[in-house]
């Protein structure tokens, strides 16, 4: 008895762990299919991932669904962007819910090694911004737990071995967090639980306003933190923050009020006073021996903050930093840095930013006997910009490396420096009548320095500015650098600068000569990975002028002259792998343009040469003014696909793709790309062979013209598909930028039409026909329209009318001749040889109307008019005459028969040798049907297409209908912006520097209305 228990024991649990080990291959399946299913429906980014993995033995008794490599994508302008990429995401759900498919609750997230780039432009958009709109607020109603397959019951999380980005263009701000490592244990489906966690970095380093603030910090966080789910608050308190080797105690909470609104008191402290904790932030002595180095004197690093934080408002805070006397000195070198005192103070009582006071009341340091001092005090960020600040003393470079541990770096020469700054900024830099007062000197004398960060030594340097003032006023005070001096590596640079009037309108006179080695911008500025510039830069020029001319826009009074050379430049990136390489460039500035000369290069495989001038460079480099100019370009060989980043595609549409969250290698359509309204440009360009899509085109001339956010092609010539095209139109985003307005005419001679047909989509909705047509033809379009978001044409806004002529062809398998041939039994149909046949056609409503043309095949006429449709329908009508030798038995059955039933009408018809045929053809181009009538057969098909031109004449009514409104709403929108623009200008007390104190002021809504009045003149303008 107990052998047979224990077999069926045995039996059982080997078919359970077979089970176990079968199991994860029968349900992956319906796993993955619901992770693609909830990416698509909640996600807008290409998401895609090598596999998914299920284990019962990971997380037993819940299951482990693991994603190996996953990567997120961005879309439109972060579409280069990698927002996540995760070696492995693994979840513990529970066991049912994966046999069962739905209500899959998560106990537990663990991400290893992921990489997050956190990105905002400058316009604030930020790549994450990827979910899809909730749709549960226009259905409240519905139950939303119930409708998704995943539910939290969340108890553990985990990122190991991160590494994050934060880069905000739009306010300065960013953070790099190296080997990140945080973890979080806590019951989340309660109100009220407590969140234990645990943080680590290798470094942190956040920099706002481009002042590093944190710089490679190795940081330690042990937090609880009580969560009151229900009320979004979140409380805590710890000294177990380390910052280096600084210890930060804090205490506090955050409340979240909604989205953008957060509610938070927060205070923390140093618990020690030991000037060695501050002393590890700096990362030059805390990398290199710190524990060994001699110290002494207290420190205290303490603040608080206070309030709300909204896109309105600010909390109160106040931070402070007290150093006294304090001392460093590594065992091995021979001088001390000491006397260290330090009394910093910033704070914030009420939150609004002008009332911010940064207070650095003492600063003295001695590096061995040389004392360096200091103060700083601004006040008013906002408004008066107040600055009370000095700094005196002398420092020999050369002695630095005694002081503090520089491995691998050499430094020499002294700066000296006693300079004194006290009054309003805003006198300065906004022209306001006020004191303000600078002065003193800055002295940098044989300047050497080289670091492993630095192979091309900053060496020879020396440079000195002046502040001379002998009153508070600001216009009075002058500041130069009668000559500056720099090398680095080979290169020498020699630099001078004239400043003054400051207040009243600034003068400036400058000059610049010297040559520079691209590739050691390197060591100024850090590329992103896989980037890398290289060549030679060779300037002399000189600027003299004021700032008035500019508000003025008088550049003529701006005095430049002088060269900029660039020769075998080569840049390279993730976007451009191949390279872009500029062999030789020269620039020459005089006051009224700058000319391009030589400018040769090559990119992707072409090899082009350009020269041309632009007018108006300062306007548009300092005031966004239009910027002006010709530039002639040829090339020899371009391959737009490539430069374009697309891949040519198949006539045929493809099918849909099913699994679109593996999607993420497909590119998306292309967008428009939006005109730039601040450039005034014509190019003349010539290329020896252009390929695009796929089609090559050769022997390619013409101007494109840029103006008023719109490109114009003019003359545009060139040889492809076995013959020639020459083209105009334009292309324009200034009424729409997500639909843009084309116009083109085009007259191409003895094109061939297969390859035509297959070449061009339009070509295909304009002209289905050409499928069966072998042979040549030539033609001539114009027509007006839009496209749509993926920069294909909206082919039913396209208006236009044009000319067709046949030269030669054979038409063969085309499905309406084929039945029309089996109707009437005559078998010679079905194959036609065509040749000089001419036709005019008009596009409208997203119809092709064909005039009536005639047709002689095989003593056969035809008389053939009618329309189709860009969906490929048809409604044609044909008058044929055809002799009766000519039919089949069958045929003439069907001729007697429809004399007979005519003539039963009281219709005389006499069937004579020659048969008169009314032929209707309907359907669609592959499904067509025909009908076929005696009766009005000799009748004009003018006057049966009479209710086709009104058909016509109504549709070009609507287009147009359609373009005036698109204008009056743009012009409605400009004008009421123009308004806007004009009240914040006044309520802001900003004023037009280009009027007199005595000129009067324009009325805000006549300038808009003028504004109005001039778009709508240019659309209805006459050439």
């Amino acid at each position: 008895m107990l052998k047979k228990i224990a077999k069926i024991t045995g039996i059982s649990l080997a078919v359970l762990i077979v089970i176990l080990f079968v199991a994860p291959f029968i349900f992956k399946g319906k796993i993955i299919a619901i992770a693609k299913e909830q990416i698509n429906k909640n996600i807008n980014a290409h998401v895609d991932f090598k596999d998914l993995n299920l284990s019962f033995f990971r997380h037993f008794p819940r299951v482990s669904v693991t994603l190996e490599n996953l990567q997120v994508i961005g879309t439109d302008q972060f579409a280069k962007d990698t927002l996540i990429s995760a070696k492995e995401i693994d979840v513990a759900v529970n066991l049912f819910s994966v046999i069962g498919g739905k209500n899959m609750k998560i106990y537990s997230v663990n991400i290893d090694e992921p990489r997050i780039h956190a990105l905002v432009n400058k316009e604030g958009k930020a790549n994450w911004d990827i979910a899809k709109p909730d749709t549960a607020a226009a259905t409240p109603n519905t139950d939303t737990a119930a409708s998704s397959p995943f539910q939290m019951n969340l108890q553990h999380y985990a990122i190991n071995n991160a590494y994050v980005l934060y880069d905000d263009a739009s306010t300065g701000m960013s953070t790099e967090l190296v080997n990140f490592t945080h973890e979080g244990s806590g019951d989340f489906t309660s109100d009220l639980f407590t969140l234990k966690t645990n943080t680590k970095a290798d470094a942190i380093t956040f920099i706002y306003g481009g002042i590093p603030y944190l710089n490679r910090t190795k940081t330690g966080i042990d937090l609880d933190v009580e969560v009151d789910a229900k009320n979004s608050k979140y409380t805590w308190k710890t000294d177990e923050i380390a910052l280096n080797d600084l210890k930060l105690a804090t205490e506090g909470f955050i409340q979240l009020v909604n989205d953008s609104t957060y509610n938070m008191d927060i205070s923390f402290k140093t618990p020690s006073n030991d000037f060695k904790s501050i002393l590890s932030l700096i990362p030059a002595v805390y990398q290199t021996d710190f524990e060994k180095i001699k110290t002494s004197g207290k420190a205290s690093f303490n603040g608080s903050v206070k309030g709300t934080y909204s896109s309105t408002q600010m909390p109160a805070y106040n931070v402070t930093l007290d150093i006294q006397d304090g001392f460093f000195q590594y065992p091995d070198l021979p001088k001390p840095v000491k006397n260290i005192n330090i009394q910093l103070n910033a704070f914030n009582h009420d939150g609004a930013t002008d009332n911010t006071v940064i207070n650095l009341l003492k600063g003295h340091i001695e590096f061995g006997n040389d004392p360096f001092d200091f103060h700083v005090l601004f006040q008013k960020p906002m408004t008066a910009r107040y600055i009370d600040a000095a700094a005196k003393g002398k420092l020999d470079l050369a002695g630095i490396t005694q002081f503090v541990k520089l491995p691998g770096t050499k430094i020499s020469g002294t700066v000296d420096a006693d300079v004194q700054a006290k009054g309003s900024l805003a006198v300065v830099q906004k022209q306001q009548p006020g004191e303000f007062t600078a002065k003193g000197y800055i002295d940098i004398k044989n300047l050497y320095y080289a670091s492993k960060d630095f192979p091309a030594p900053i060496q020879n340097t020396s440079a000195r500015i002046n502040f001379e003032a002998p009153d508070a006023m600001a216009d009075h005070a002058v500041i130069t650098i009668p000559a500056a001096h720099a090398e680095i590596g080979k290169d020498v640079v020699d630099l001078t600068l004239l400043l003054k009037t400051l207040a009243s309108d600034p003068y400036f006179d400058g000059t610049a000569k010297g040559t520079f080695n691209l590739a050691n911008i390197a060591q100024f500025y850090k590329f992103e990975p896989g980037t890398s510039l290289a060549g030679n830069l060779n300037a002399n020029v000189s600027v003299k002028g004021k700032k008035s001319s500019i508000d003025k826009s008088q550049y003529d009074a701006i005095q430049t002259a002088g060269t900029v050379q660039v020769s075998n430049v080569s840049y390279k990136s993730k976007d451009y792998p191949d390279g872009v390489n500029l062999k030789n460039t020269q620039l020459t500035f005089n006051p009224k343009n700058v000319t391009v000369n030589d400018v040769t290069g090559n990119f992707q495989g072409t090899n082009f040469n350009a020269n041309g001038s632009f007018d108006n460079l300062i306007g548009y480099a300092l005031k966004d003014e239009t910027l002006s100019g010709v530039l002639n370009v040829s090339a020899d060989k371009v391959d737009l696909n490539k430069l374009m980043g697309t891949s040519t595609a198949t006539a045929t549409p493809a099918p849909a793709a099913k699994d679109t969250a593996a999607a993420g290698s497909t590119p998306a359509a292309s967008a428009p790309f939006a005109v730039p309204k601040n450039l005034n440009l014509t190019l003349n360009a010539k290329a020896g062979s252009v390929h695009y899509d796929k089609v090559d085109y050769n022997n390619i001339s013409g101007t494109l013209g840029i103006k008023d956010e719109t490109v114009t092609m003019k003359d545009i010539k060139m040889q492809a598909l076995d013959g020639t095209i020459a083209l105009g139109g334009s292309y324009s985003t200034k009424v729409s930028k997500k639909k843009p307005d084309i116009s083109l005419t085009y007259d191409v001679q003895n094109l061939d039409i297969q390859k035509s047909f297959f070449a061009y989509n339009t070509f295909q909705k304009l002209m289905p026909i050409g499928q069966f047509i072998a042979g040549k033809l030539t033609s001539k379009l114009t027509m007006t329209g839009k496209l749509g978001e993926t920069m294909m044409p909206d082919l039913s806004s396209i208006t236009g009318n044009g000319s067709l002529l046949l030269l030669e062809g054979v038409l063969n398998k085309f499905a309406p001749l084929e039945k029309l041939a089996s109707a009437l039994d005559v078998s010679s149909l079905k194959q036609i040889t065509l040749k000089d046949v001419k036709s005019y056609f008009d596009v409208a409503d997203g119809k092709v109307f064909v005039k009536p043309f005639h047709v002689k095949v095989q003593d056969m006429d035809m008389e053939i008019g009618g329309k189709h449709g860009l969906d490929q329908s048809i409604d044609y009508v044909i008058n044929m005459k055809v002799p009766r030798e000519k039919l089949g038995n069958k045929a003439n059955a069907l001729v007697n028969n429809l004399a007979a039933q005519a003539n039963s009408k009281g219709i005389p018809v006499k069937v004579s040798d020659v048969i008169s045929f009314k032929v209707n053809m309907g359907g669609s181009i592959t499904n067509p049907t025909v009908k076929t009538d005696l009766s009005g057969s000799g009748s004009s098909l003018a006057d049966e297409m009479k209710d086709q031109a009104k058909e016509l004449v109504e549709a070009k009514k609507a287009a147009a209908r359609d373009s005036l409104q698109a204008v009056k709403n743009q012009v409605k929108d400009e004008v009421k912006q123009e308004v806007k623009n004009q009240i914040a200008k006044q309520l802001l007390g900003q004023k037009d520097s280009t009027n007199t104190k005595d000129s009067s002021k324009r009325d805000i809504k006549q300038e808009a209305v003028d504004k109005g009045k001039n778009i709508l003149k240019g659309l209805f303008k006459k050439n």
